[in-house]
């Protein structure tokens, strides 16, 4: 009896509490949904906000993001947000100058992705293949309607050199001939592995260059039988004494034509043959080279009583040249008879050539000194064009020369792939220096 009384009055108790624990729950969860409803209006807000562009001043901010839990983390992404909207304005910006400026450029400009889609190209590129094509996005061949585009785009890809891939094409489809140079992109830009191509129109410049060297050739040829002629009534004259003097002047003028007609005749052929003017590559002595001009210049030596030194190397095997004698010809008379014209006045013209071979890079170094009146310094970067003098004076006794030889003498080194340049201190003495590959190295069948 006494434990069923126990139980009855322990059970409304108990009720009491499990009221109360249920009450405390939902208050509880009430309280965290109404929590979590405000934090999921301020999130939804400041999501609305950070999409915007460009961002609100952080003033007007809804008050959402000043809220305790939420305040530090609008700060972060409003900072982060408002970077990165500067690093993008900055990046717009610089895309924009690129392309003004790449859009400046006179020259068709593609950049290629490695199954060659055009990922970029310039105005020029889509005036050169018409306005009315949408480039970006198609293939190569699609735009350039010619296979050469696509073989010299895949030659530079594959090309480990870090130069570039030159080639000149002729356009069957519009009959233009242009120049293509291109070359590869490699992994470390953003765009992957690709290339790029540079393509220039230079039908007009070929045709010009064209027309000129036909003109000097065609000159050069009219001129010559007059010339010839002319000589050769003066020559039948110059005996008479009442015509000494004036047949005299005219008969160095006449020579002085006559070798005009020469050199431009052989700056013609220099240049006709369009980047390959070396047709007779052989094996020869550089020193009989030397020694055959000096024997032609003999009497013009003698007569101004100068001394002419030549050194080489005394090893036989060093002296052999590969090139083509007839241009080193050139280069050594020009050189030699340079030297002797312009110092005609100096008593004791000393003229020196030297020629080196250097075993580890294969190289020959050849040196034309003279110890005469020397080359102004703002001569120097003169003394190699066409028809330039340093002395530019002329009188009927005395003729100089057609300004013509070290621009021959230029054009005949670099045809050989090496350089010249000069050197001089007036009044003392001037250096032409040459450097020229020398032959490729024998193979034991062959020694």
């Amino acid at each position: 009896m006494r434990t069923h009384l126990s139980l009855t009055t322990k059970t409304p108790l108990i009720d009491s509490l499990i009221w109360v624990l249920i009450v405390a729950l939902l208050l509880l969860w009430g309280w965290t949904a109404h929590r979590l409803h405000r934090l999921h209006g301020g999130i939804a807000a400041l999501t609305h906000i950070f999409k915007q562009h460009p961002l609100p001043p952080p003033s007007d901010l809804p008050p959402a993001s000043r809220r305790e839990r939420l305040s530090a983390l609008t700060k972060a992404v409003y900072d982060v947000t408002v970077e990165a909207d500067m690093q993008r304005a900055s990046a717009e910006g610089g895309q924009k100058i690129q392309n003004i400026l790449l859009d400046q450029v006179q020259d068709a400009l593609f950049i290629i992705d490695e199954v060659q889609e055009i990922l970029y190209a310039n105005r020029a590129a889509k005036q050169f293949f018409g306005d009315d094509i949408e480039v970006i996005g198609r293939q190569l061949i699609e735009v350039c309607l010619d296979h050469n585009f696509v073989q010299i785009a895949e030659r530079a890809m594959q090309s480990q050199s870090l130069s570039p891939i030159q080639d000149k094409v002729k356009l069957a489809t519009t009959n233009r001939t242009v120049l293509i140079e291109a070359g590869a992109i490699n992994s470390n830009y953003q765009i992957g592995q690709g290339g790029w191509m540079m393509v220039r129109d230079i039908t007009t410049e070929l045709h010009t260059e064209q027309v000129r060297q036909d003109f000097v050739a065609n000159a050069s040829h009219e001129l010559r039988t007059p010339l010839s002629i002319i000589k050769g009534y003066l020559e039948m004259i110059e005996d008479d004494p009442k015509y000494t003097q004036a047949v005299g002047i005219m008969s160095k003028h006449t020579d002085r034509l006559a070798r005009i007609v020469d050199d431009m005749l052989l700056i013609s052929r220099v240049e006709s043959a369009d980047g390959d003017m070396v047709k007779k590559e052989v094996l020869f002595d550089i020193g009989d080279c030397i020694e055959d001009i000096i024997q032609q210049l003999q009497p013009v030596i003698d007569e101004q009583n100068a001394k002419v030194k030549v050194m080489l190397p005394p090893d036989s095997e060093d002296r052999n040249f590969l090139g083509d004698r007839f241009y080193w010809d050139q280069i050594f008379f020009n050189l030699i008879e340079n030297a002797l014209k312009q110092n005609t006045h100096v008593a004791a013209l000393k003229i020196e050539v030297v020629v080196k071979k250097k075993a580890k890079t294969n190289q020959f170094l050849i040196k034309v000194v003279d110890n005469g009146i020397g080359i102004p310094r703002d001569a120097l970067r003169e003394v190699f064009k066409r028809f330039y003098r340093v002395e530019k004076s002329h009188s009927q006794q005395k003729i100089k020369g057609t300004g013509l030889g070290l621009s021959i003498v230029k054009r005949a080194v670099e045809a050989h792939y090496g350089s010249i340049h000069v050197e001089s201190q007036p009044g003392y003495r001037t250096r032409f220096i040459i450097s020229v590959p020398g032959p490729p190295p024998a193979s034991p069948q062959e020694s």
